[in-house]
This record gives C-alpha cells, structure tokens and sequence, in this order.
C-alpha cells in the first residue's frame, strides 16, 4: 500500500488533495532528518568547522580554525601541542585519507601526515610559500596531489614536485581537487576558474575565455557517470560531462543562492551543496532542490564544509555555528512539516476500505488514501478540530469523538452527524468508542458511559458502573466487554451484567489506559504509571520496571508479527517480547529485556498520546502507527535502529601514569602502585547514544563488568602479573562485538620475583633443618619442661580465642568488616603511610535515602539490600591492603593504600556505577528508580600537619556535598 505524506506548509483544510512523497521513504523529505549541533560546549575546539572526513576505522576528523579533533559520536579527542603544534589550535583546512589509511591533513602552513599513531610533517612552510593548503585528491598511480595557495603539488614516496603559474596554471591560488572517471585531475581555482590537468598539460576554463561562468570554484567532485561537479562563488552550480558544461544551475532552477561553497554526493544519488549565506541545499536525482537554513534549526547560514558518512549521516561545518548533523531517522515521522493538518496527533485508524484516518487534537481530522491526503473540519460540518476518538462502524460509516464537542457520524455519504449530551451523551469529551459483534456502540466519555440506540444515546445507569471517564474499550473473543476506566479500575461486561476488578483484586493500578488481547486469548492491561497486568485464566499477574520493563506507563499496547508487544508512554515507546512477559508472569523467569526508544532515536517528541480510544494501530503492512504530539511515528518492527550486526569496538588509547602509549602492543607497567587507564570506542556515530559496554580484566577477576556508556576505565594499581583486557559492544543488549584483547604485565618488585620466592624457600629449609638438629639434642632435656609449657599455652590459647571470639573482626550481616577492625587498620595503615610517603586514600560511601527504603519496603528487605551493596564492595578490593568495611547503619567504608585522590574517585565512580547496576528498586527514590550510592572520597600523603581524624572528616565532608548535590555521585 503506498501510503504517502505531502510535503510543504502545514494546512488547516486543503481545498484539495495534496501531492505527497512516500511514507517508506524515511529521507524524501530534508524534514525527516534529525538535526543535531555539537559546539564549543561539547568539545568542539572551535565553531568555525572548515574540514570534514571520516575515515576507515569510523571517527569522523574535524578541522577548525582553532585545531584539529576526531570525534567518535561521544567525545571529542584534541590534538596536543606535543603531537602537532600546527594543529592544536592553529586553522586545518584540507583532509584525505589515503589508500594506505593515512591522514593528510592541510593547515595554514602546509601538510601534516598521520600514520601509526604519529604526525609527520610532510610538506613544510618552504615548499608553500608559507600559504595554505586546502585540499587533496589520491591520483590513479597513489600519488597524493595537493591544492595550495602557492601551486599544486605532487607527493609520491616522499618526492615533491610543485606546478605554478609557470607551467600553466592560471593562478597559484588552488582550492580544491578531484579525479575523474577517466583520471583526469580536475582543480577549483580562486580567481582562475575550473582547470583539468592531463597528460601533463593544463586547460583553463574561466569567463575570461568564455569557457565557465564564473572565476570564484570553491569545491569540485566527480559522478559516477564520469561527469564533475563544481561549485561557484556566484554563478551557481556547474555539470561537466566529457570536459565541456552540459548544465548551469542557479536560483532559476531552485537553488537558495548562487554562492556555493562545498559538495558531497550521497549513496542515493543526491547531491548536498553547501551555500554562502543561504545554508545547505540538496539536489535530487530528479534535479529538484530542497534546502534546509538557520530559520529550520540549521547552526548558521554560512557552510564550510560538508562530509557523508557510511551510516548516510550529512556533517555540516558552519562558519561560526558549531557542527551540524543530519542523520536518518530511525522512524518515519509524519508531521505539520510533511503535509499533516497538525503535529498533535491523537488517534489513528486503519478502515477496511484501505482509508487511514488521523485525528489531531486542533487540525481536524486528516484521511489518507492511496497518495493523497485531505483534512475534514468544521467547513466540512465537524462540530470542532479538536478530534479525539475513532471507531468505524459495521456499514462503512465513521463515529468520530472530540475533545469539546461529543461525537460526529461521517456517513458512507459523507454527510455529517453531530450528538451531544443533548442527544443523550452523559459528556462532551470522547475518550473512546467500540461496537461490539451485536452492532451495539459503546461511547467512553469523561462523565460515564454510554449507548447508542439509533437515534440518541442511553447513559449506563448500573450501580458497578462508576460514574468517571472510559478510556479504552475492548471485546475478547468470548463476548466479554472490557472497559478501562480513569481511576475506578477495570469494569466488565457479559450476560447483561457488569463486574469490577481493582487494586484490592491484583490489578497495579486503578487508572487504566491500555488494553490488548493477545493470539493466545490472553487479556494485557495498561496502567498509568504501575506497570502491566496480565488476566489469564481469571488471575491476574504484574510486571514492574523491577522485573526489566522499559517503563511503567503503556498508553497503548499493540502486538506485531513476531510476537512482540510494544507500549508508549511519555518518554517514548518500547518494545517486549510476550514469551518474556510470560515467563516473568508465570514466575518462571526473574526479569525480562525491553527494548525502549526514546531521544536518542532521533524521534522529534518523547510525549505519545495516551488516555483514549486509538492511541496507536498496526497497519496491513504490519507497520505500527503512535500518534504523538510532534506527529506520527511510524515503526517498521523488522528495521529497527541498532539491528543487525554490533558496532566494532577497539581499544582507543592507554594511558599508563598519565601518559599516553600505542594501544595496539603489549602494555608494560613498571613494579608498583601506577594508575592504567583504558579508553575504548566504537565504528558508528549515528548509533553511539545506543551503545553499551562491558569490560572483563582476566588474570582479575572472571567477572564482566558493566559500563553502562562509559568510554574509559580505570585501575589505580594493579598486582604484578599478566592480564587480558578485553571489551564488547552492544545497541541492542543481545548480541556483541568484541574487541582484540589488549596484553597487560605488570612487573614485579625485586622481592616479588620467583628466584627470590626460592633463595628465601631454600634459606628457610635449612634454617629449619639447623633448629631442628638443635630441638633434637635439647629435647629429653627440656621434655618436663615443655609439657609444662605445652598445657600453659594450651590454656593461654583458649583464653586468647575465646576472646577473639568475643571481639570478632567481622560485621555479622555483611560479613565485612565491622567498625572495630576498621577503626585499627585505618591507624595501621595510616603509620605504614607515612613511614613510606605512600597516598593514603579513604571512601565513605552512604545508601541513598535508605530510611525511607526500610520505612517503605520494611527492615527484613533493607537487610537483603545491605547484603547486596556489600557485595558490591567486596568485589572492590582486590589488593592486599585494601579494606571494606561496615561503618554503620548504611554506610561503608573502604581504604585502599596508594592510591591518590584521581585513583581514589575513580574507585568510587565504580562503586557507585556497579551499586545502580544491581537494579534493585527503590520506589521512594527521589534519585531514581534504583538503589544509589552518594561517596564522598579523601586522600593525603600523612604528615606532621595531618591526621586520621582530618583524613575522616575530609571523606565526610565531601560525602555531604553528594549528598547536597543531589545524591548517587561522587565527591
């Protein structure tokens, strides 16, 4: 079915039908793309963005007038001062990456190569005059040309030949450079117009011979078809074929300006053309432009440059507005800005005869047919625009609910009938609508229930009938009605009789907005806000946001053809898979996975409708329609973001102490406490919101460790040894990517190596066997003595454990360590701290706003939750020397020896990360759904001007700023 959506100004009531491009196209429209800004603020060095690329392994190069960076869709990485002085904060105009997955890159004064982790230069000021370098092209035979301000050159094995204006060129000021099919090299001039180089020979092409337009060419590119594109500063753009031009186009032709600074061709076939003060246009493969400018969200007018991504991203440098993407939506949106009569959409409804109709609450009602679309409202004898419920009838004829005006009848002939509490309604707001197999219509308002008796409407006087609004109405497969009602639970129907079920009866909530019946005859029931219920069978079961539910809320609940349900709320919508809902019901399996897309999926709005009849239908097609209020979202369930294959991951950098090495060898750390850290990326930028990572440290710990979508992770001293780090992505939490696992060794210290663990075995064995010659002689001698000795010690060693008994060291709910055996070791380690002048660091962890977990949920869950965020701190120390301990009530306590206070926090941010990993709920948070730690983290080198006690009262103070800051972070 080729369902289509018009483009152009949004329309109130169209005096006809409108002319659409197609829904399954999710980029026919420059409105269906995304647009997101990364400026100065997120790490961009600088908002004049005036060179684009992204190379092989998937980072995208961004050269500013104040440096160079590479961005991995998360976090922008800088150029140092001591990798490249030129590019750290100095202008990079010109990028390429070469057949050898090398970098050129052009700056202010020449070129720079990066290869194997380092920059070279490799044309110096010299060999340009001091001039720019602005753009490079890879020829046929791999040698790297160049355009410059001073000449084009030639760099081939290290060799460099230079052209100027005495071997051909109409001026040395070159700004770009392009291949053709034929490997003709083809240079945009500044003042000398368009120049093809071949054979060793130059032509000229300017106004001056009358052979192009215009003298000012700012980019050039080729075609597949063998023909060059080029971009001029006030003639529009230029089409070559075969070397001569075969069109010109200019405003006359669509195009917002004939100032053109930058082209990019798509895998489309499309053609992005940057513009001089008039944003960023686009040429299709029909030849029509669309254009997208500051006026539709774009960072500024004025474009520098433009790069395509393998994702089918648009970059967009700005003059002095920062980095613009366009990226595909994940989701087809049909909104004011695609033809629809109003963004907020309400209901949607599939009729029998291939018709969709869409309600929008201040549009009218939108029907879609085939490729048109038309809008009925109050000219066409609507009583209003505000359009709520929809329900077809049995005979072709449409009911139509409102918000403000009870219900309209749109007859097969299309004349309109209008009720309202006149006629019988027992309320103007319709909040749904159903007829049952009887022909019987059923009408939900805000004021009760009603039903249509051919000329008017009855209310439903029954004492179990609640006199509130009917949201969702349903009828199963047995007959039974089912009604969802706004705070009265839910209300059935069967053999003339009407029943209620509510909270005390097992249902999550009495605010009921959703319901769904399932292929197996199975009743799912959406609440507002508490989860889902399930009536099977007459029981009734609960699945929570603690059992894995993306969200608590499901304002409609739908099924597709895999056997998954999908919900929207109010911050998107999500998808599970019912065999998962069952098992989690049935008791059978502890949580399930949902699948949520929310923000990060490109979506225009996170708010979905809710609270009435249609809020969300399955097409033919087995697409799944949400209204929302930016428009309606359209979901294919077979192509969802993130699918098929994971992202690769690799180790990105490793920073040993500080300092940065090559993360593609063997890492080697010398003996001791030296702080290693790890940063780790991903090969996709349109899905890096999406992407989580796990870590496991083998030769550490067994374990994987959740980070969640952090980048980095620390160890502030690892024991000597040999360990494999290893990493996996995932945007989907089913399947992973892993990276190839980086070698770590530690070296040991001189006492710590194996020829000294035997040196000291062998010395000892004799030593040993010395004494025991001695014990042998002097045995008979002292046999009375000993036996004396012998019960004295007995006795004393009794005395000793039953003592130890009673001072025992460990926290009996825990099993940490208790306070007593804190308090000692802190004393001890504090004096072996500063004989040695070792870091001596304290984290005081606290569980956020416990008392009203234990108040809520009572002291025998409270105890299960000390036990689990214990857990989380005896995995925390790993080295001899670290101590975790109870210190009382909820709070912890941990010391870790050596560690400065960058080590120490980065200790506790883990703490903290693996404690909300738990998942376990909290439900009087008011941090969040789950159980938070807040830290508060000290560490000093103890000295004369030092003590435990300040060492304490530091670690506490920046435990109450956590709090104070809002909780479940570290300070």
């Amino acid at each position: 079915m080729a369902w289509a959506i018009a483009l152009g100004a949004p329309q109130a009531a169209p005096s006809g039908p409108a002319t659409p491009h197609r829904l399954s196209d999710p980029t026919g429209s420059l409105s269906q793309y995304k647009l997101d800004l990364w400026q100065t603020e997120q790490g961009l060095p600088l908002n004049t963005v005036q060179a684009l690329l992204q190379t092989r392994d998937g980072q995208l190069w961004v050269g500013t007038s104040g440096g160079l960076a590479r961005f991995d869709g998360a976090r922008f990485t800088g150029v140092t001062a001591e990798q490249a002085p030129m590019l750290a904060s100095g202008p990079v105009f010109g990028l390429l990456e070469d057949e050898q997955r090398q970098l050129w890159i052009g700056h202010a004064q020449g070129a720079v190569l990066w290869r194997q982790g380092r920059f070279e230069q490799v044309i110096a000021p010299e060999l340009t005059e001091g001039r720019r370098v602005w753009g490079f092209a890879q020829g046929p035979d791999g040698a790297v040309w160049m355009a410059s301000e001073s000449g084009l050159l030639r760099w081939q094995a290290g060799k460099v030949r230079r052209y100027q204006q005495a071997d051909g060129l109409p001026t040395n000021k070159l700004r770009a450079l392009a291949f053709d099919a034929a490997g003709v090299l083809w240079i945009a001039t500044s003042g000398g117009g368009l120049v093809s180089f071949e054979n060793g020979k130059f032509l000229a092409m300017n106004p001056e011979n009358g052979r192009f337009p215009h003298a000012q060419v700012r980019s050039v590119i080729a075609d597949a078809q063998g023909g060059i594109w080029a971009a001029t500063a006030g003639a529009g753009l230029v089409h070559l074929q075969q070397g001569r031009i075969a069109r010109i186009y200019t405003m006359a032709d669509g195009l917002p300006t004939d100032h053109l600074t930058a082209l990019a061709r798509d895998g489309r076939g499309a053609l992005w053309i940057g513009t001089w003060g008039a944003g960023l246009s686009r040429m299709g493969p029909d030849g029509r432009f669309s254009s997208l400018g500051a006026a539709e969200g774009l960072a500024g007018n004025q474009i520098w440059a433009l790069a395509l991504d393998r994702e089918g991203s648009v970059w967009v440098g700005n003059w002095v507005g920062g980095l613009n993407r366009l990226r595909n939506r994940a989701f087809v949106v049909f909104g004011a800005a695609e033809g629809l009569s109003h963004d907020n959409v309400r209901a949607v409804l599939h009729g029998r005869d291939g018709v969709t109709w869409v309600s929008t609450a201040g549009g009218g009602l939108n029907r879609i047919e085939g490729e048109q679309l038309s809008v009925l409202g109050k000219k066409d004898g609507l009583p209003t625009e505000e359009i709520s419920a929809l329900a077809e009838d049995r005979d072709g004829s449409l009911w139509i609910g409102t918000y403000t005006a009870g219900l309209a009848h749109r007859l097969p002939s299309g004349r309109i009938e209008t009720y309202g509490t006149a006629e019988g309604l027992p309320g103007a707001e319709i909040r749904s609508l159903l007829q049952d197999r009887q022909g019987q219509l059923w009408v939900g308002t805000r004021a009760g229930l009603a039903r249509f008796n051919g000329k008017g409407f009855e209310p439903v006087n029954d004492p179990v009938v609640p006199a509130e609004g009917v949201l969702t109405m349903l009828e199963d497969r047995s007959g039974t009605l089912w009604f969802g009602t706004a705070g009265q639970g839910l209300l059935s129907f069967k053999g003339g009789r009407f029943s209620l079920l509510k909270k005390a009866d097992g249902l999550l909530s009495n605010w009921i907005m959703a319901l769904h019946e399932d292929a197996d005859g199975v009743l799912w029931i959406g609440t507002n806000g508490e989860g889902l219920n399930r009536l099977r069978d007459g029981k009734l079961a609960s699945i929570r946001t603690t059992e894995g539910l993306w969200d608590s809320l499901a304002q409609t609940i739908l099924e597709d053809r895999a056997g998954n349900l999908w919900m929207s709320c109010n911050r998107g919508f999500y998808r599970v898979a019912r065999a998962e809902l069952n098992a989690v019901a049935d008791g059978t399996q502890a949580r399930l996975s949902s699948v949520g897309f929310g923000p990060g999926d490109a979506l225009r709005g996170t708010t979905f409708a809710g609270g009435l009849q249609g809020a969300g239908a399955v097409a033919p097609d087995g697409r799944l329609w949400l209204p929302s209020a930016n428009g309606l979202v359209i979901v294919d369930p077979r192509h969802l973001p993130g699918g098929g294959r994971p992202p690769e991951v690799r180790v990105d950098n490793v920073q040993v102490g500080g300092a940065s090495q090559p993360a593609d060898a063997e890492v080697q750390l010398p003996p001791g406490a030296v702080p290693l850290a790890i940063r780790y990326t991903v090969a996709t930028l349109l899905y890096a919101d999406r992407v989580r990572f796990r870590y496991q440290m083998e030769g550490l710990s067994q374990d994987w460790v959740d980070m969640g979508s952090l980048r980095e992770v620390a160890f502030p001293a690892l024991p000597h040894g040999q360990y494999r780090f290893r990493v996996s992505a995932t945007t989907d939490g089913v399947q992973w990517s892993e990276a190839s696992p980086l070698v770590i060794s530690v070296a040991a210290r001189f006492y710590q190596t194996a020829w000294f663990v035997i040196a000291a075995i062998v010395a000892g064995a004799l030593g040993l066997m010395g004494l025991m010659r001695l014990r042998v002689r002097s045995l008979q001698a002292r046999q009375h003595e000993m036996e004396l000795l012998v019960a004295q010690r007995t006795d004393e060693l009794r005395e000793a454990n039953e003592h130890l008994s009673r001072l025992s060291y460990a926290d009996a709910l825990t099993g940490l360590a208790n306070r007593r055996r804190f308090d000692e070791a802190l004393h001890e380690e504090w004096r072996r701290a500063r004989r040695s002048q070792q870091p001596l660091a304290l984290l005081i962890a606290d569980i956020d706003c416990f008392k009203a977990y234990n108040d809520l949920l009572g002291h025998p869950e409270g105890d299960r939750c000390l036990k689990a965020v214990a857990g989380v701190f005896t995995h925390a120390v790993g080295r001899a020397g670290d101590l975790a301990a109870r210190y009382g009530g909820e709070e912890f306590v941990i010391l870790v020896p050596g560690a400065d206070h960058e080590a120490a926090l980065a200790v506790a941010e883990g703490l903290r990360l693996a404690c909300e990993a738990l998942g376990i709920a909290h439900p009087a948070s008011p941090v969040g759904p789950v159980v938070t730690l807040s830290l508060g983290v000290s560490s000093c080198v103890p000295g004369a001007e030092s003590s435990v006690e300040s060492l304490l009262a530091q670690a506490d103070a920046a435990l109450y700023r956590a709090k104070q800051a809002g909780r479940n972070r570290v300070c």
